[in-house]
């Protein structure tokens, strides 16, 4: 038996439906109830506040050097990675260099108080860093020391990770409490749009909007039927027993990355005063996979489906083994933003140094299908144990929606400001910290596309309303103890993006959960090979928290009091990097 999550919120949501009138579980003929949905497999459709906050976390990887002392560089420089962190270490540069970093991301994840479904690990070659610095420029009599330009592409963000889990609701005789199913979300979605079959008894796609394309779905795959009479609120959910204990699957595969190509040019004055700027081009790709899966388990009646009416429970004609729903979203576009720095070297080794990054400026394509198949077998068959049991398969795909062109998404990313500070201990050690703000809370939605249910003020106030600034910080430090060998540890710190970290757990009309806690701990090593080439090996492992997510939800909007809910999940993910960067040095 699968380990149950936590579903207490769930029994009491639906114990109260178990008193309704109903066909199999739950329908009432009353006046139409106005629901709100949330959780992770609904709304899928579109983007929402949280999904814009999500995307715009970065972590920089660049090159093994600054990912092995945990990325605390904003002092530093005379490496690549500055272009995308703080362009004035360039200035830092006496002379020229290539540089490649491949990189490799082998991610796990855990969901507390579940059991393990498909696969909770991911793997991802990629580089993390590709460039060059060219020194254009150098004078020893005059205040402008040197200048540098930089081009190169590195990657700011990794969406690379899986999670996948499986809990169970229970069913308790001795209650009578319905567990919770999303037939009875698709049931709910139905009535409070008002849609009606066709006069050949279909649901048409095309004539709907698409955050009903799953519960349509529902009814193609015989999980939730129209009866006619029901009045106000004709949708039920069929062929699901009001005994049946509900296994819930969950399976999220996020595959893609930000890519940030940079141009940047850096300058040294006498030694003392770096600066430099670079604009950057980002390109922004993520894939996401999401399988919801319920199985359907009958255990006080040796496996038979039965609804109750007329205080009388009586067996089905046919019941539902297995709900298997697909979705696939994809996010697909480009940004731009700028960059400038400055680091100062008022005595000795010690470095101050700061970087302002602008908004990155997003213009984001997106698009989302779904699909659904179920199993039905033929009740009496499991009853009167009759050998093979009868069963067929049911289920449909919707078409794609897509957002793209003059309907695609303007988004502007949190700005950034960073401050470092290091203290160069001779040729034997360098010693460095940074603090990093990003302000989620000033986000903003430019441009949605024509048929979004909401638009940039809606978002403008969400995102003021439960987001906030996020404060990072990184400590990093080399030690020499031969001239060719250096050895480096790092570290970092992110907290929440969210004003409160379980405004989205209970929610309807959000998105997938974000982020609430990052921390990571870092190694590597240098080799000085020769003259001319160097070695850098680095491992990081980073640890991230999600919000507190359920995988759905319903709430009336007017009263506030729930509907269904699913319980509270929280998944935790790891990640392993190890990046390799071989320099060059002419």
């Amino acid at each position: 038996m699968k380990t149950n999550v936590r579903i207490k919120t769930a029994l009491l949501a639906v114990s109260a439906l178990a008193m309704a009138a109903m066909p199999l579980r739950a329908q009432t003929t009353e006046a139409r109830i106005n629901y709100g949905f949330g959780g992770s497999v609904l709304n899928r459709d579109m983007l929402w506040a949280s999904d814009f906050a999500e995307l715009s976390r970065t972590h920089l990887f660049g090159t093994a050097r600054v990912m092995g002392m945990g990325g605390a560089f904003t002092s530093l420089g005379a490496d690549l990675s500055s272009m995308a962190l703080n362009p004035a270490g360039l200035g830092m540069y006496r002379g020229n260099e290539i540089t490649l970093t491949p990189l490799v991301n082998v991610s796990h994840a855990s969901t507390e108080g579940t059991s393990t479904w498909q696969n909770n690990n991911k793997t991802r070659f990629a580089f993390g860093n590709v460039g060059v610095a060219l020194n254009v420029y150098e004078s020893g009599s005059r205040a402008l020391t040197s200048l540098t330009l930089g081009l190169g592409l590195n990657r700011v963000a990794d969406f690379n990770n899986r999670y996948s889990f499986s809990s169970e609701s229970l069913y308790d005789p001795s209650t009578g409490a319905l567990m919770p199913t999303i037939g009875d979300i698709f049931s709910q979605q139905l009535n409070s749009w008002g849609v009606r079959p066709n006069t050949g008894g279909h649901l048409l796609m095309d004539d709907l909007h698409p955050s009903v394309w799953p519960a349509a779905l529902g009814y193609d795959g015989y999980m939730v039927d129209y009866f006619s009479d029901g009045g106000a609120n004709p949708w039920g959910v069929a062929r699901i027993g009001g005994n049946a204990s509900v296994l819930h699957s969950m399976d999220v595969v996020n595959s893609g990355s930000v890519n940030e190509f940079d141009i940047s040019l850096g300058g040294n004055i006498k030694n003392i005063v770096y600066f430099g700027a670079t604009l950057g081009i980002q390109s922004i790709y993520k894939r996401t996979a999401m399988t919801y899966q319920e199985e359907y388990g009958y255990f006080n009646t040796n496996g038979v489906a039965q609804s109750y009416s007329g205080g009388e429970w009586t067996n089905l004609t046919e019941q539902l083994e297995m709900m298997n729903l697909s979705q696939q979203m994809t996010i697909d576009g480009s940004g731009v933003n700028f960059k400038v720095g400055v680091v100062v070297r008022p005595v000795g080794g010690l470095r101050i140094g700061m970087a302002f990054h602008t908004p990155t400026y997003y213009s984001l394509e997106y698009t989302y299908k779904a699909g659904i198949t179920t199993n039905i077998v033929q009740t009496e068959d499991i009853a009167n144990n009759n050998g093979p049991i009868r069963g067929v398969q049911k289920g449909n795909d919707s078409p794609t929606a897509s957002n793209e062109g003059p309907d695609s998404w303007n988004v502007t990313s949190p700005m950034r400001l960073m401050f470092g500070a290091s203290y160069t201990f001779g040729n034997f050690a360098i010693v460095s910290v940074d603090y990093e703000r990003n302000w989620y809370n000033a986000m903003r939605v430019k441009g949605v596309p024509r048929y979004n249910e909401l638009g940039s003020e809606d978002y403008k106030a969400e995102f003021k309303q439960n987001f906030q600034a996020t404060n990072s910080l990184r400590v990093g430090a080399e030690i020499k103890p031969l001239p060719f060998l250096a050895v480096r540890v790092g570290g970092g710190y992110t907290d929440s993006m969210l004003q409160d970290n379980a405004c989205y757990t209970y929610a309807v009309n959000a998105g997938m959960p974000v982020t609430r806690e990052s921390c990571y701990l870092s190694a590597g090593l240098g080799l000085i090979l020769s003259r001319t080439v160097s070695l850098d090996v680095a491992y990081q492992n980073v640890s991230d928290k999600l919000s507190g997510y359920q995988l759905f939800l319903s709430r009336d909007y007017d009263t506030g009091n729930p509907g269904t809910w699913s319980g509270v999940y929280d998944t935790s993910i790891t990640r392993h990097y190890i990046a390799m960067s071989l320099n060059f040095r002419f």
